[in-house]
This record gives structure tokens, C-alpha cells and sequence, in this order.
């Protein structure tokens, strides 16, 4: 599943190069991302975060996915932290990463805000960041491990309650709705 929700967000990155203009960098990035040459690519996202042409904000966002590859979850939520920071459009997808790229650094309450951020703009109106139905489920899945984390059971109870009611066959959930039971 990882694989492809980095390929989605590959080519969000290239539509998003080829309309504002920085075309081959982020090009040559892209593809460099997709074949595993991490360097490389890290290099292309680089200048792209130098070139001062308003490139910065994908230029970092292509930093975001490089690292999160590479498993350096820390420098890929800082990296995304700047696209946004830069003015890059925060999509459902990037804030699914960075929520689970806190996870991956135990910081559980930020995680928390960046899926809620994500699955908030899974209800708007204006269809322009439309999520794919399994990634939303896995934010739902993830905000119930969060509040977990926190030892908010309380909250944790509720979610996987609202969850099993949307998924009522995953078994991963109802054993953790028998262990909210014991809290």
C-alpha cells in the first residue's frame, strides 16, 4: 500500500511541476524517487528548494517523499512541514504521510492533528482532493492507534466505535475494541 499512495503522490508532485513550470527538475526528482535512486532525487528536490522560483514548496514536498521512503521520518516531516510552510496545497494524502510519519516518531499527538487535518478534507464540498476510500479508512484506523498512544480511552472507545460501524468486518479493530473494553 505504501508504493502506491507514493505514486499517487509522485504524480500529484509532476502535474503539480508541469502546470506552475519547474518542469525538469522535478521531473528527473520524480523519476529518480520512483526507481530508488534516493540521492538523486534528493538532489533535484534540493535545487529545487534553492532555485527561487517558486518551486520551493514542491521542491520540499518531493524532499517529504524521498525521505519517507528512505524510512527518515523526521526529515521527511520536516521536509513537508516547509512545502507547506512554502505554500504547497495540503492534500489528504500529505497530511496522511505526515501523520504517519509523527507515528513513526512517538509523537502521537501530532500525528493525531495532521489525520484529523486530512480526514477534515475528505468532507468538503468542493471535490478538488477526492480520497481514495481505503486511505481514508487506514487515517480512521491510525486516529484510533493515536488516541491509544495517548492513553485516551475514552476517545479511543468512540472512534472504533464510529469505525466498526464503517467497517464492521475488519478483526484488527474488533480485537481492539475487546482490549478498549478492559480500559
Amino acid at each position: 500500500m505504501k508504493k502506491r499512495w507514493m505514486t499517487i503522490l509522485a504524480a500529484s508532485v509532476v502535474a503539480a511541476g508541469l502546470t506552475g513550470g519547474c518542469g525538469s527538475l522535478q521531473k528527473s526528482g520524480v523519476e529518480a524517487l520512483e526507481k530508488g535512486e534516493y540521492e538523486e532525487a534528493l538532489s533535484d528536490f534540493q535545487e529545487m528548494t534553492e532555485s527561487g522560483s517558486g518551486d520551493a514548496a514542491e521542491g520540499y514536498r518531493g524532499l517529504g517523499m524521498t525521505y519517507y521512503e528512505m524510512e527518515d521520518y523526521e526529515k521527511a516531516l520536516e521536509a513537508f512541514r516547509s512545502a507547506a510552510d512554502n505554500g504547497a496545497e495540503q492534500t489528504i494524502q500529505t497530511y496522511n504521510l505526515m501523520g504517519i510519519c509523527a507515528m513513526q516518531t512517538e509523537d502521537y499527538a501530532s500525528a493525531l492533528e495532521y489525520i484529523q487535518s486530512g480526514l477534515a478534507l475528505t468532507s468538503t464540498s468542493d471535490g478538488a482532493d477526492k480520497a481514495d476510500a481505503e486511505l481514508v479508512q487506514e487515517m480512521k484506523y491510525n486516529e484510533i492507534i493515536c488516541y491509544e498512544q495517548q492513553a485516551d480511552w475514552e476517545n479511543a472507545k468512540q472512534k472504533v466505535t464510529e469505525y466498526l460501524e464503517d467497517y464492521p468486518d475488519d478483526e484488527t479493530v474488533q480485537k481492539e475494541a475487546e482490549f478498549l473494553e478492559t480500559r
